[in-house]
């Protein structure tokens, strides 16, 4: 009596907080993979679209991952460039208002110099001024712990001057390319899992709550994928769509190694408190199969076509319905809103354009993503000759799902209803012509709020030393 009467009294004299039941600290992981296309899975990613599946490539992973979650059949990368949309991931803002608009270390040589244009320039690597997820997450609760291995490419010393508390470092491209990653490790893919895996482990040992991102080098090129996994693919009979054996190697052999991830969550049994969040940097590369590697979607990475933004985006966690799907227009940007949500946190820093899914992904009535503005801009001010890319920023409008491209070099728009038109074959600009000059001046409108960089006419243009009429 005396014992529960102490306790009572002491409840009293503490705040009413510090009795109440503490809010539910949630982990969090993002899978990040690169140059992974929207029609690169084994799953029919879109049940609306059977070509939005693989008739070659093997995911069963990712598609077990699908199952235990919803997936976004609109979902964009920011950018159709790697370090813009891993800024885009970490900070909430747009490419275009950070000015990262192409690769940390790419600011000269042909692709900037003796074009038509001259591109404009842009930072080179995440600003320490700007807040990532993991710096929010740790201001809010001192409590979390974070990891990030695999790719970073954002320069500016690496994840741990960025709030992280472990990763693989400053790195770029290169550990992806490395022969010494083969037979056993292609692509880094299970030697970043075990590091990750490891990692959770000493966190849920130590009762720490966690954000990690595991930022993969596949599916970027070069191929590398282990012998066997080569071998099962050349004695497999090729698809209608997809041959590329090397390639389906190379993501077969990644797929493993987010299955081991997903498995070493269950096993350390954080299942039910886990929010895991699958996305892709932007689309692959160009390829030469019929239908396109990233599905029925015209272009590839280094355009502002569907199939250079247009990605995969599968959120699994508590509350959320397994195998639904959304056709929610999500980006990239949304991540760290919807993660500040889940974890409580009141204000997202300024300037951020992204939005929270929580109530999509908790299938609340009516559920809509609220952001700032109704319209997605992908602003790409740059050339990028081999992959047949010149200067085109894009405006998807949200409402009515039109896409608008603005061509720099001509000041011309092209206009194309993204609701029966997927692949942008046909060009509306002419025959609704109000809707175009509409949307082209809220692109304008949106990239001066956000002070762009724009490029600028070259004085100096020699047509007949055109850098692109190399890869002509």
């Amino acid at each position: 009596m005396r014992a529960a009467l102490c306790l009572m009294i002491v409840c009293l004299a503490l705040t009413a907080p510090a009795c109440a039941e503490k809010p539910v600290l949630y982990n969090y992981v993002v899978i990040l993979t690169d140059d992974q296309g929207w029609g690169t899975t084994s799953m029919v990613y879109d049940p609306a679209v059977a070509e939005s599946a693989s008739d070659f490539f093997e995911t069963p992973h990712l598609a077990r991952l699908a199952e235990r979650g919803m997936r976004f059949t609109q979902a964009y990368a920011a950018h159709p460039n790697c370090s813009p949309t891993r800024a885009a991931l970490q900070t909430g803002k747009s490419p275009a208002a950070l000015h990262l608009t192409d690769i940390v270390e790419r600011h000269r040589g042909p692709l900037y110099e003796g074009n038509r244009l001259i591109p404009p320039t842009h930072i080179s690597g995440l600003p320490a001024s700007e807040q990532t997820i993991a710096e929010l997450l740790k201001a809010k609760h001192p409590q979390y712990r974070a990891a990030h291995f695999g790719k970073w490419h954002l320069g500016a010393g690496g994840p741990e001057k960025h709030g992280y508390d472990a990763s693989d470092g400053n790195v770029g491209n290169g550990p992806g390319y490395r022969k010494t990653n083969l037979p056993d490790d292609p692509k880094l893919a299970f030697s970043m899992t075990r590091s990750a895996n490891d990692w959770m482990t000493a966190q849920v040992e130590e009762g720490r709550p966690f954000y990690l991102q595991v930022s993969h080098y596949a599916t970027h090129l070069p191929y590398q994928s282990r012998p066997a996994t080569e071998r099962r693919f050349r004695n497999k009979a090729p698809g209608e769509r997809h041959q590329n054996v090397a390639f389906a190697a190379m993501i077969a052999d990644m797929d493993e190694a987010i299955g081991q991830l997903i498995a070493h969550i269950d096993e350390l049994g954080i299942g039910d408190r886990t929010y895991i969040i699958y996305t892709a940097d932007n689309g692959t590369f160009p390829t030469n199969d019929a239908g396109n590697i990233n599905g029925p979607l015209r272009g590839s990475k280094a355009t502002v076509w569907e199939a250079g933004v247009r990605v995969p985006f599968v959120v699994v966690g508590p509350g959320v319905a397994k195998g639904s799907v959304s056709r929610q227009p999500v980006i990239t940007m949304d991540v760290l809103p919807t993660i500040c949500e889940l974890a409580g946190i009141d204000a997202v820093p300024a300037g951020v354009e992204g939005g929270s899914v929580v109530g999509v992904i908790e299938s609340k009535p009516g559920a809509e993503v609220e952001r700032v503005r109704d319209v997605f801009v992908f602003h790409w001010p740059h050339y990028q000759h081999q992959k047949k890319s010149k200067p085109d920023t894009t405006l998807i409008d949200l409402a009515t799902n039109h896409k608008l491209h603005y061509w720099w070099e001509t000041g011309t728009v092209q206009l194309f209803d993204l609701k029966t038109d997927l692949a942008e074959s046909r060009d509306l600009a002419a025959t609704q012509p109000r809707r175009a000059a509409q949307l082209k001046a809220k692109l304008h409108d949106y990239l001066r709020d956000v002070d762009a960089r724009l490029p600028e006419p070259n004085p100096d243009f020699d047509p007949a030393k055109d850098p692109a009429l190399k890869h002509k």
